[in-house]
Formats: C-alpha cells, sequence, structure tokens
C-alpha cells in the first residue's frame, strides 16, 4: 500500500502565481503577435500614396505598431 495522502495540502490546491501570470500574458502576446503579422499591410498603401507629413505619422505609427508587437508577441507559440 502506499502512504501517500489522497488529499492536497492547502500550498498545492492553491494555483500558483506563474499559472496566473501565463493566463494574463497569453493573451496579450495573442494580440501582439497578430498585430506583428498584419500592421506591415498597411506599408503599402501609405507609401503608394506619398508620405506628406500627416501620412508620414500614421506611418512612423504603424511602424512603432510593429516593432511592439515583433518585441510584445515573441515567444507566443513557445509551450512553457
Amino acid at each position: 500500500m502506499s502512504s501517500a495522502s489522497p488529499f492536497r495540502s492547502p500550498t498545492e490546491a492553491a494555483p500558483r502565481k506563474t499559472d496566473l501570470q501565463s493566463l494574463a500574458i497569453r493573451p496579450l502576446r495573442f494580440v501582439a503577435f497578430w498585430l506583428a503579422i498584419l500592421a506591415p499591410l498597411a506599408y503599402p498603401p501609405l507609401l503608394l500614396g506619398g508620405l506628406d507629413s500627416q501620412t508620414f505619422l500614421v506611418f512612423v505609427g504603424v511602424v512603432a505598431l510593429n516593432v511592439f508587437g515583433l518585441l510584445a508577441g515573441r515567444g507566443y507559440g513557445d509551450r512553457a
């Protein structure tokens, strides 16, 4: 017979901090990953239309979103 108890200790029953963090981080990585994928689709229309002062600001904003998506979405598909 095994001497292991069928009951968990209170520390084992509580969710770990890393589990809670992964629940919060995974959706953000999902959004950032797809932002990094889809943001470059805005480059050709912006560049083909010409870059005046307002369009240039939009282009810089799209590039910034793309960089953010690349950094924040890194590791989305990795199994933890």
